[in-house]
Order: structure tokens, then C-alpha cells, then sequence
């Protein structure tokens, strides 16, 4: 079984030959390939090049196409500074002295902006070199609720849930057209998965998240999968017990969740709707860990998550820049022989 269709038969909850193995890599891959942030972040050859140069050395199941989440922001008017050697940082969001959409581009015009070609080209080339030879997970930023706290600031945007409901509302409806845009081009280069992030969403309670983050994922995975007929994987960071339910029920395929969350409950509360995708410690046992160390966590998690498909192992979040070689290593090395 090769790794595309072993990640295929992962997410539609069929058995395969083994668990698959797909780390979220940036800075250390980055910085294997010894480029400046900014170049990667800028250059979609260098970036599918980077990328594929890394999961050559690693023989993990699949790549994620992906890089910072200013991308969306930024084409709505986030000002951003680039660095040599530490990702992409947004400044100075357009709305966060005035409750004020016309301060923003219009949508027309942000689908134009300097980087929302970067990932359907890197896309596209990493296709074009590999074909089906592994799993291309192409990331299309960040979902509707993150994409609203970078233009107006997480604290302004909080307090806007609750003293203006409607202007919420009404910017997640602009946000939600920007970011199924970037998702269909991405999808339609030759992605065999999409995934995004909507991390900030998992910083509410849960009452806040059915009202401003559910509609608005479930709207961007409806559309693509109608649209496209791709598997479309949801990240949330940090702790998401109170909203499991909810993120499996905008249909995502796969979710990916952090380490602090149980995949033993995850399994037992959604594990049947969807794929889970983690969820190993990145601190502590990828950076901070053996490759003994890493291999056991990883059979744990494989006894727990990975009976009859629906599992794909990996970090519970980025794998850390300073990542020893060995540990990486030692994470494919397990699903090989714990599977």
C-alpha cells in the first residue's frame, strides 16, 4: 500500500497496511533546507522545494503545503513584517480602532493580493513533481473566526461578541468569502487534502463558538467538498473537549487536535464521524524527547486511536525547529512497527 492510498483508506475509516504518519513541518524544514523565512514564505518553489526536501529525508506519508497564517489577513489589509530566520509576523490590524468594513479591501481585490497566489503554485509544482508518490495536504491559512481576531484584534473582537453582535457577524461573512476563495484555488491545484486552522476559535466557550466559529467552518467545508471532492481537515490548537462535537459536526473529514486533548475520549466521542490526526506532545517528547521516548508515546497513541483506520499520527501542533533528526525518524519508525 502506498502512502496516498494508506492516507485515502486513513480518512474514509478503512483498514491499511499500517498508521500513517503526517507531521505538520515548517521552521524545521526551513531551516533543514537553510533558507531565510522570508524566502519561503515568499517563494512557492522554494517553499514545495523545502518541503519535499524534508519529507524525503523523514519517508513520512505526507507533506503539508503551508507557511504562516498572515496570508488571508494580509490581503485584507494586516500589515506584515518578514523576517530571515523567524516566521512572518502581522502588525497594526486595519480594524482596530473602528468598527468600520469599508476600511477593508474589497473582496474582488484581496483575491489579488501579493501572496494568495503563494500556496496554489506551490501546490500546483509540488504535484507536478511528486504526482502521487505521497499525500499533498495543502493548507489554505486559517478558518473564519481567526481570520476576524487578526484584522480587529482578539481582545477588540471578544469584546465586540458581546457589545456588537451583528458587526461579528457581519465580518465573518466577509471573512468566510476570502477564505473559501484561497481553499478552492489551492483545491483545485492539485491538492489530495485541504486543511486550516481556526485556533483562536478554541479560546471561547462553547456557547460563543456555536454562534460565531461553527456556521462559519461548517460554510467553508460545505463549499469546498461540494465544489471540489477533496477531504478537508480542521486544526484547532489547545485544549477542545468542549467543542469536539461541534468541530466534527461541521464535517470535517479529519481534525487535528493538540496533545492536551485525550485521543482515548476524542475516540470514543467522535472518533466514528471523523479521522483523528495527532497527537504527540511537540515540546516534550518530539524536541525535548528520545527516539525511545518517541516511539512509545506514538505506540500508545496507536493502541488507542489507530484500530480500524480513522488515525494518522502525528504532532499534536508544528514540530519545533530544534527537533532532533532522530526523533522524527523514530516517529515513522513506529507506525511501521507498532501499527
Amino acid at each position: 500500500m502506498d502512502s496516498l492510498e494508506r492516507c485515502i483508506r486513513a480518512i474514509q475509516h478503512e483498514e491499511t497496511d499500517r498508521v500513517p504518519v503526517a507531521p505538520l513541518i515548517i521552521s524545521h524544514a526551513v531551516q533543514l533546507a537553510n533558507l531565510t523565512f522570508c524566502r519561503y514564505s515568499t517563494d512557492p518553489i522554494a517553499l514545495a522545494d523545502c518541503q519535499i526536501a524534508c519529507w524525503r529525508k523523514y519517508s513520512y506519508d505526507a507533506i503539508h503545503i503551508t507557511t504562516d497564517n498572515w496570508i488571508l489577513p494580509q490581503a485584507l489589509g494586516v500589515r506584515v513584517r518578514f523576517y530571515p530566520d523567524l516566521p512572518p509576523m502581522g502588525v497594526a490590524p486595519p480594524l482596530a480602532r473602528a468598527k468600520d468594513l469599508s476600511l477593508l479591501p474589497s473582496i474582488e481585490k484581496a483575491k489579488t493580493a501579493a501572496r494568495m497566489n503563494l500556496l496554489p503554485t506551490a501546490t500546483r509544482y509540488a504535484r507536478q513533481t511528486l504526482g502521487n508518490s505521497c499525500f499533498i495536504k495543502a493548507n489554505f491559512d486559517q478558518g473564519p473566526f481567526s481570520l476576524c481576531t487578526a484584522l480587529r484584534g482578539i481582545e477588540q473582537l471578544m469584546a465586540d461578541m458581546h457589545d456588537d453582535e451583528q458587526f461579528v457577524l457581519d465580518l465573518l461573512e466577509v471573512c468566510s468569502q476570502l477564505v473559501v476563495h484561497l481553499g478552492m484555488t489551492v483545491g483545485t491545484a492539485g491538492a489530495h487534502a485541504l486543511t486550516f486552522g481556526d485556533s483562536a476559535a478554541g479560546l471561547i466557550s462553547r456557547k460563543d463558538f456555536i454562534k460565531y466559529a461553527y456556521p462559519f467552518e461548517k460554510y467553508v467545508v460545505e463549499r469546498l467538498r461540494s465544489a471540489l471532492g477533496l477531504p478537508i481537515f480542521l486544526h484547532i490548537c489547545g485544549r477542545a473537549s468542549h467543542i469536539l462535537d461541534c468541530m466534527a459536526d461541521t464535517g470535517a473529514d479529519a481534525l487535528e487536535l493538540d496533545h492536551f486533548n485525550d485521543f482515548a475520549h476524542v475516540k470514543k466521542q467522535v472518533g466514528a464521524r471523523t479521522c483523528l490526526v495527532g497527537n504527540l506532545d511537540p515540546v516534550r517528547v518530539m524536541l525535548q524527547g528520545t527516539p525511545e521516548m518517541v516511539r512509545q508515546k506514538s505506540a500508545e497513541l496507536i493502541s488507542t486511536a489507530g484500530s480500524g483506520g480513522g488515525f494518522i499520527l502525528s504532532p499534536g501542533c508544528e514540530v519545533p525547529r530544534d527537533t532532533p533528526a532522530e526523533n522524527l525518524l523514530a516517529l515513522v519508525e513506529a507506525a511501521r512497527d507498532f501499527s
